[in-house]
């Protein structure tokens, strides 16, 4: 590991301030950073592949305590609705302006303009 990149925290909480830090920041995460994250709170068990990246995601915050249990059907759906999977990603679409027609400026708000 380059020594210019931080050492991801081993615990859940501390590692869930690094990722708060680094969002803060507009740092890069970058994909070393992304496989860290992901096997630390249990993703080698699940599935990621494109088609059950939402569920596998939902399960994955549940274990690091961030989703409840009985909830975790419920969140993998809004995940699923948003787009939010390896290969559509809701940013991804917001950024290219792919939203701007559903009234959600390339800024991520809003858009008065958009079609009504």
């Amino acid at each position: 590991m380059p020594e210019s990149s931080p050492k991801i925290p081993d615990s859940i909480p501390e590692l869930i301030e690094h990722l708060r830090a680094l969002q803060e920041k507009r740092g890069n995460c970058t994909m070393q950073a992304r496989t860290e994250v992901w096997l630390k709170i249990g993703g080698e068990e699940l599935d990621i592949s494109p088609a059950n990246f939402h569920a596998a995601l939902a399960a994955a915050l549940t274990q690091a305590g961030l989703v409840a249990k009985e909830k975790t059907a419920d969140v993998a759906a809004v995940l699923y609705c948003l787009g939010v999977t390896n290969s559509n990603n809701l940013f991804q679409k917001v950024h290219q302006g792919k939203l701007i027609p559903h009234g959600i400026g390339k800024n991520g708000r809003r858009n008065a303009k958009g079609k009504k």
